[in-house]
């Protein structure tokens, strides 16, 4: 039986699963396969910390370079995250000839066509399934069995932490930051949420399906990025009345002129299958020209389902090793001029919700729609709360119909300066699945 060894280097939450899984399950993965995977040597600042995994102390090494520089190693797995260790591991690795397995999303949208340049000029394969959407197989779906499509759009659920605050802050009508400790109490967020809370996160994941999907890599600061931090429970309350949920979306879509490509929170039809994800899960909905539309759905982080991505990019690519025949897993599109360019969003056409905390006085709905109208946005429905008896801040929501976004904007910063609006107007787009 032909035996692949491999490295892995960071043994932290999912480091841990990944000793498991091959340790566990080493037998299965062996009967299926018929190739044995051995886990030589495993590289970690702290050997000795607790983990959520015993693993074997004779395994460890505090020096990545006893593993990259190994002849016998075959795969290392990078899994320390952040960018500029984790970069330089890959591309040393991928200089020794060795195949590279990571989930580091952060460093493949930002130095993605490097680390894909290098694997190729080295013909060595870099496996990266984990870094977007945990167990979710969309890269591979991507890659292998929906490779003949020419791709409309992508609508994901890329973040789970987000996903959880919105689905708590609906079923249980709850303040943002309420629901953000119980996350982190409950270990779906961390300490510091903010790579998860202000869309960071799940940017990073669009960014390397952008890439796989369209053939194009973005400059990452590029593309439009908005967190969940000033969604309301107001805000969900009225977008339920009007038969919405509200989800932070990554987005991209076709147009003959370009890309359109963003993660924002958005309103999106109660009844969809994007709607209906609800806690941590993920869920990524794609449309194709010959697939049509079609969802992968499933647990978007944590230690095992994310190992388990892992394992299978090292075991797709210990079958090539084992065949003696390259399975190439780096995709081919990486160059420096895109013939898809990035459209702004400010030139976009969409339906948008609007809530204006206004003083509850005669003719203030009337000025808002009059400057909504003289900069050709037309108003679908209005929801306006019944006036209070000694006056004060009552809450004015408008649904528009399909507008440009640039004139939106500039009929809201028209709105924000009339004395009668008491804060700045909420904007949150609506997508149409």
């Amino acid at each position: 039986m032909p035996t692949v060894k491999i490295g892995l280097i960071g043994a932290g939450t999912v480091g841990s699963g990944v000793y498991r899984i091959i340790k566990v399950n080493n037998k299965l993965i062996e009967k299926r396969t018929g190739i044995k995977i051995e886990l030589k040597k495993i590289a970690d600042i702290e050997p000795a910390r607790k983990r959520p995994v015993k693993i074997d102390k004779k395994l460890f090494t505090t020096d990545a370079y006893d593993l990259i520089n190994d002849n016998d190693i075959d795969i290392i797995i990078e899994l320390v995250g952040g960018t500029k260790i984790a970069k330089k591991f890959i591309i040393d690795s991928l200089k020794n000839k060795k195949h590279v397995v990571t989930a580091n999303k952060a460093l493949l949208a930002h130095f993605g066509r490097e680390i894909f340049s290098e694997a190729e000029k080295n013909n060595v394969s870099v496996g990266f399934e984990a870094s977007v959407g945990g167990s979710i197989p969309i890269i591979k779906s991507i890659n292998e069995s929906f490779v003949a499509n020419n791709f409309k759009s992508i609508y994901g659920i890329m973040n789970g932490t987000c996903n959880y605050i919105l689905s708590k802050m609906s079923e249980e009508d709850r303040e943002f930051e309420e629901v953000l400790k119980q996350a982190q109490d409950e270990g779906y967020a961390e300490a510091d949420p903010t790579f998860d809370i202000e869309g960071t996160d799940a940017a990073h994941k669009l960014s390397i399906l952008i890439l796989l999907l369209f053939g194009v890599f973005y400059d990452f600061e590029k593309i439009h990025v908005e967190g969940i931090t000033n969604i309301t429970r107001d805000d969900i309350k009225f977008a339920d009345q009007l038969g919405y949920q509200i989800k932070l979306l990554g987005i991209a879509k076709r147009h003959k002129s370009g890309l359109e490509a963003g993660v924002y929170p958005a309103l999106v039809k109660k009844g969809t299958q994007i709607a209906d994800v609800s806690g941590a899960f993920n869920a990524i909905y794609l449309v194709g020209d010959a697939l049509g539309p079609s969802m992968l759905y499933g647990m978007g982080a944590g230690m095992l389902p994310t190992a388990s991505a892992v394992v299978g990019d090292i075991i797709q690519i210990a079958r090539s090793i084992a065949a003696d025949k390259p399975y190439n897993i780096v995709p081919k599109f990486y160059e420096k001029k895109s013939k898809l360019p990035l459209i702004e969003l400010k030139k976009t056409t969409k339906k948008y919700y609007l809530r204006f905390d206004v003083e509850d006085r005669p003719g203030v709905l009337g000025k808002i729609t009059t400057i909504l109208g003289n900069n050709d946005v037309s108003i679908e429905s209005v929801i306006q709360s019944g006036r209070k008896v000694d006056g004060g801040v009552v809450p004015v929501v408008i649904i528009t119909h399909e507008s440009i976004e640039k004139n939106l904007m500039k009929a809201l910063k028209t709105i924000n300066g009339l004395p009668k609006i008491k804060s700045e107007s909420k904007v949150i787009r609506i997508e149409d699945l």
